[in-house]
């Protein structure tokens, strides 16, 4: 009798442990299926707002914004967020982090990642979508101005600004063009499946005018130097540029609808008169070191830059100087040192720009100055294999 007691109380026992574990094993099968279950928080950068607001907005604890923005801080500069910038962040459905994706509208084809290493520490790296490279071409005609041209041909203005940029050396976009000139050029595109996500690097471009045919090519030899060279391998940077007067900072502070015309006036008096809007950024057009900055007479404030080779520039009637700008301070080819204004003895807002060389005022469009480098010997061949494919693919778009 005892031992089927004994027996019973034995199963019993058995029997609780087994509903014990099974209800253990239960309780771990569905914390498991909760931590495999994500949530996921899609948003992009509002008006006014910093990366630090929108994740606010989508109720993420503060204390975790923290943690993301110091993570991504060695990838990505959260300051330089832009409205229209993407994210996602994936968590489990108890709030548990798992990831942060964030998307630049500056270039779509890239993302920061957010995840926490094997010590549970969040990290950040900088990835690239999977896409497919395509080979894109065009051609157009001036008619009033290259950006109206290009947006014509059906392309965006980011690459009219590329396109600028090459020939910032040889060619001032703002005065220059005319009715009848041409342009040709050939870029990479990005693409996954069937959608564009963005255009790619500029391949080859050209200029056509009625006095000669600006070309470049785009080459990165074996030691990692690239740059845009003539047909003749010799780089198209140059001692100066072409202008004091940006096209691409110009045209982003001016849409061209509302575009004003930038005149250049040739004076009696040394120097070039470009008559601008009041506030449009001047750059200095060679690296230099400031020898002048203050009020000079009928000039009204007045920069004056010395420059290697005995060339000094001088830049009047500004509106006000940039931040950092003095006497002795070095600045660098196409940075920003004042704005375009109407001080001194002037009959509207205007740039009275001029070049100086051994004492001397010297015309500066008829200045010639070598490349700053060429091609070299070494990499000539390979240069010239990549030149001919694409000044085909240039002649090509013609041929269409």
């Amino acid at each position: 009798m005892r031992r089927k007691i004994l027996f019973f109380f034995l199963l019993f026992l058995a029997l609780v442990a087994f509903l014990f574990i099974l209800r253990k094993v239960e309780h771990f099968r569905q914390e498991r299926l909760i931590s495999s279950m994500t949530e996921v928080v899609t948003g992009e950068i509002r008006k006014g707002e910093s990366l630090y607001l929108a994740l606010v907005r989508e109720e993420i604890p503060r204390d975790k914004i923290i943690l993301l923005e110091k993570a991504l801080k060695p990838v990505f500069d959260v300051k330089k967020s832009q409205i229209g910038d993407r994210y996602e962040l994936e968590r489990d459905l108890e709030g548990h982090f798992k990831n942060f994706k964030y998307y630049t509208t500056i270039s779509p084809i890239d993302f920061y990642l957010v995840e926490k290493n094997e010590s549970g520490k969040l990290v950040a790296k900088k990835e690239r979508l999977p896409v497919e490279k395509k080979i894109a071409r065009v051609e157009g005609r001036i008619e009033t101005s290259l950006y109206e041209a290009m947006i014509a041909a059906g392309q965006k203005p980011s690459l009219t600004m590329d396109f600028a940029d090459i020939f910032d050396w040889e060619i001032d976009f703002l005065t220059e063009p005319r009715p009848g000139d041409r342009f040709r050029l050939v870029w990479e595109e990005y693409w996954q499946v069937e959608k564009k996500l963005a255009d790619g690097r500029i391949l080859a471009a050209q200029y056509i005018n009625r006095h000669q045919t600006h070309t470049a090519i785009y080459f990165e030899d074996p030691e990692g130097n690239k740059s845009y060279f003539t047909e003749e391998g010799k780089s198209l940077r140059k001692q100066f540029l072409r202008s004091p007067l940006s096209y691409r900072r110009i045209s982003s502070y001016f849409s061209y609808r509302r575009f004003h015309p930038i005149l250049k006036v040739y004076r009696p008096h040394p120097g070039i008169d470009y008559a601008a809007p009041i506030g449009t950024p001047v750059r200095s057009i060679g690296e230099g070191r400031v020898v002048y900055k203050g009020w000079k007479g009928g000039f009204g404030r007045f920069i004056k830059i010395k420059h290697k080779r005995g060339y000094y520039t001088t830049y009047g009637h500004l509106r006000r100087y940039a931040k950092g700008i003095r006497t002795g301070v070095r600045v660098s080819q196409g940075q920003v040192i004042g704005y375009v204004g109407s001080s001194g003895l002037s009959t509207g807002p205007h740039l009275h720009f001029a070049v100086i060389k051994n004492g001397r005022y010297i015309n500066f469009l008829r200045l010639k100055l070598p490349a700053v480098k060429s091609v070299k010997k070494e990499y000539l061949k390979e240069f010239n294999r990549i030149k001919e494919e694409r000044l085909t693919q240039l002649e090509s778009i013609s041929s269409n």
